[in-house]
């Protein structure tokens, strides 16, 4: 794994014509400096080319957070959210509810990846692909990325929000991460 962000200095030109995977724990920066390269990408490639999908939940306290909540994205790019997403670890109360929360997800985020596939851009960044994982399939984010010339994504990669009430959401999430991360050019572990 790459280092740092402070140590490798990652710029938006960094990354142009690769396949770029953010890790680190919640609360780590990995949205902030997915949208530090964002900015720097709008001014670098046109940005009717880029694609954002931000599957992110809101902010709470230090955790989640969209990058629309760090950089303007306003009719300057294509932006894909759903209007809400659940975190099943923190918001589920029981074995059954996480695994409500991850298929709910999944049911109002596979439509967007799939609107990127049916109508791909150069650019791609997806913002907290690993909602996605709980419940979704790695077959749809690689078909993604391999339609983008430049693909950015951030993943959690942690120990903080590990407890799934048994379901198992947090082992699929880390094996399905690790099997993206073998497919990108460059991985970035903010510690």
């Amino acid at each position: 794994m790459a280092k740092n962000e402070q140590e490798i200095g990652l710029r938006g030109r960094d990354v142009i014509d690769k396949k770029v995977l953010i890790l680190g724990e919640a609360g780590s920066g990995k949205t902030r400096l997915a949208a530090k390269l964002l900015q720097e990408l709008m001014t670098l490639v046109n940005p009717e080319k880029i694609t954002v999908v931000d599957l992110a939940p809101k902010k709470v306290g230090e955790i989640g957070g969209k990058l629309a909540d760090y950089i303007n994205l306003a009719g300057r790019v294509k932006y894909l959210s759903p209007k809400n997403v659940y975190a099943p670890r923190m918001a589920g109360a029981s074995h059954e509810q996480v695994l409500q929360y991850a298929e709910l997800n999944r049911k109002i985020m596979e439509p967007l990846l799939n609107k990127f596939i049916r109508s791909p851009t150069e650019t791609l960044v997806i913002n907290d692909v690993t909602l996605y994982f709980h419940s979704g399939e790695l077959e749809t984010v690689l078909k993604c990325a391999r339609l983008a010339k430049t693909f950015l994504a951030t993943a959690y990669y942690g120990s903080r929000l590990a407890e799934d009430l048994g379901t198992g959401i947090s082992s699929k999430e880390r094996q399905l991460t690790d099997k993206l991360a073998t497919f990108m050019d460059l991985i970035v572990k903010i510690n």
